[in-house]
């Protein structure tokens, strides 16, 4: 994979329907929303140089699952795996369900949203599903195809941003001949630094918008087996695609803020991003721009959740090489599908497509009964932020494993403590989203790990086993052995997060609105986070003293002749 397809995949995976929705920030925070997108853009920037950093390290396609299996064990990996897969398969249904609002919203097509909630009516939760299959049908393309068809629509997702800033930038130039601003007290509120960090701590700002609006930049990692080594090389290609998309995407949504901001500050109301065009563009542009911002409220999303399809198959089959789950998933005639046509040849200039094809039929009927079960767009941005977050928060542990063990991957001192740092930040972050946006997500985490957790106990019966394969020995039996490190790291892991969405509840009421008692909370739970990461850094490294894994060699620092990449990775078994 060259620059171009890192980049789009990465920067494509953030920019979706997240940036539509920065008005109902603005009216929780304020001004003061902004300095927001810039401190959770710095902690995405933190977590996003940890996880780079372990890829070059150790490049391997489907990293998230696969370090966590060869450090922590079979246990660890599976909670791992069944946080990746939710927050994987969650992200097309809600992108789904940003179209159908958007729909009404912008489209002014009714019918298709219940009138006192967000949840979809019959008719909204079909269009929704035929947006799902459009993203199915997109990925089944196979690589080349998805890839030029993911540039041309991320390249218009960050054009139409583009312009509205650039639209902001005219506004302040001849804001003279705007109107003059109302009366204060009509124009703002006054917000307080106490005041916005009542409405950040369980308000779900952080969950509902901005770690939602920031997740996706990831989609290149799992694919760090296969960057192109030529010229500049793999690390930078690598590094590059990633770093430019988060400080791009902080850029990028500290500007968008300021489009409500400057709304509100000049006419008293915050307003729509069309309300905006129409305020302030001359009238040869504003029709443009506000088509152009309709076609993307679908095209955004649609692509997005066409990038978590995608990516999604990797993870999946590193899960399905574990063998903990099915063994299936990563056979080849599963996944390829061959081009006996010569017509279909040069249409899609191959001879077969790798598609993982039966991974992506399972995902689509998963994100499927999601979206039934669902069907509703902030419940899914709180099971998705939160999984994600788990997610994010084991690389920190893998690295600092790897690190004692095999300190030449990790010279120097300075991505150890990045990755305590993004372990304890992330903590915080979880337990501030509140009751509301964690018990979604730590439900389906739960349910998750129980199902694969007991498959294995089924398949072993027939005519279960016929059609669910696995590995005897990496049944639910043998993770009951707690005195093993593998074990007790899942539980760790678990328990904490567990711990910290009970403590978001004691204090939802028992303290309901006492800030000070929120914040103290959240310093216990920094120092129970800081232990617990400590602590799973012990039982990893005596892991893999007992089991010592054959790791891919990390990429080279410049580019030079070697093996193919990918060729160096550990056996699929």
């Amino acid at each position: 994979m060259s620059f171009g397809d890192l980049f789009f995949l990465a920067s494509g995976g953030v920019i979706g329907s997240g940036w539509l929705f920065e008005v109902q920030t603005e009216q929780r925070a304020g001004a003061w929303a902004v300095a927001l997108w810039l401190i959770v853009g710095a902690l995405v920037f933190v977590v996003a140089i940890v996880m780079v950093k372990l890829s070059i390290a150790v490049p391997r396609n489907g990293g998230l699952v696969f370090l966590p299996w060869k450090t922590g064990g079979p246990l660890l990996a599976t909670v791992v795996a069944v946080s990746v897969w939710g927050f994987y398969a969650s992200n097309p249904p809600s992108e789904a369900i940003a179209v159908v609002r958007d729909l009404r919203t912008y489209w002014h097509l009714h019918g298709l949203v219940k009138a006192n909630s967000n949840d979809l009516t019959w008719p909204g939760i079909g269009i929704a599903a035929l947006f799902m299959l459009l993203m199915v049908a997109v990925t089944l393309l196979g690589p080349r195809r998805f890839l030029q068809i993911n540039i041309a629509l991320t390249a218009f997702k960050i054009l139409v941003p583009l312009l509205v800033i650039a639209l902001l930038a005219y506004a302040e130039i001849r804001s003279p001949s705007l109107p003059p601003s109302p009366p204060r007290s009509a124009s703002a509120r006054n917000y307080g630094a106490s005041s916005v960090l009542s409405a950040v701590t369980g308000s779900g700002i952080i969950g509902g918008g901005m770690i939602y609006a920031y997740l996706g930049f990831q989609g290149p990692l799992d694919f760090a087996g296969n960057v192109r080594r030529r010229g500049i090389g793999e690390a930078k290609r690598l590094k590059r695609a990633v770093y430019a998309t988060v400080l791009g995407s902080i850029l990028l949504y500290a500007c968008l803020q300021i489009v409500p901001v400057y709304m509100r500050s000049r006419f008293g109301e915050a307003g729509t991003y069309i309300e905006f065009v129409n305020t302030v563009a001359p009238g040869w542009a504003g029709a443009a721009v506000i088509t152009l911002i309709r076609l993307d409220t679908l095209l955004a999303p649609v692509g997005t959740g066409m990038i978590f399809v995608y990516v999604l198959t990797r993870e999946v089959a590193a899960f399905s090489a574990a063998h903990l789950t099915h063994r299936g998933l990563q056979l080849s005639k599963y996944s390829v599908i061959p081009l006996t046509s010569s017509r279909l040849r040069r249409l899609f200039d191959d001879d077969r497509l790798d598609v993982f094809w039966l991974i992506v039929i399972v995902d689509f009927i998963i994100s499927a009964i999601m979206l039934y079960v669902v069907g509703n767009w902030s419940v899914f941005a709180s099971i998705t932020s939160v999984l994600a977050l788990i997610a994010y928060a084991t690389p920190s542990v893998v690295l600092v494993t790897l690190k004692r063990m095999e300190p030449e991957r990790f010279p120097g001192r300075g991505y150890s403590v990045l990755a305590t740092v993004g372990f304890v930040m992330i903590s915080v972050i979880f337990f501030l989203l509140g009751w509301e946006q964690l018990w979604p997500g730590m439900a389906t985490l739960t349910g998750g790990c129980l199902l694969l957790f007991s498959l294995p106990l089924v398949a072993r019966r027939p005519p279960w086993a016929r059609w669910y394969d696995v590995d005897p020995e990496a049944d639910a039996a043998k993770f009951l052995q707690w005195r093993n490190p593998a074990p007790q790291s899942a539980l760790v892991l678990f328990g904490y997060f567990s711990l910290s969405t009970l403590a978001s509840l004691l204090s939802k009421y028992a303290w309901p609105g006492n800030l000070g008692a929120e914040l103290g909370i959240a310093a216990i739970l920094a120092v129970l986070a800081w232990l617990s990461f400590s602590r799973l850094v012990e039982l990893s490294v005596k892991y893999m003293e007992d089991n010592r894994p054959k790791l891919p060699d990390a990429m080279p620092s410049a580019a030079g002749p070697g093996p193919t990449p990918g060729t160096a990775t550990a056996p699929a078994g």
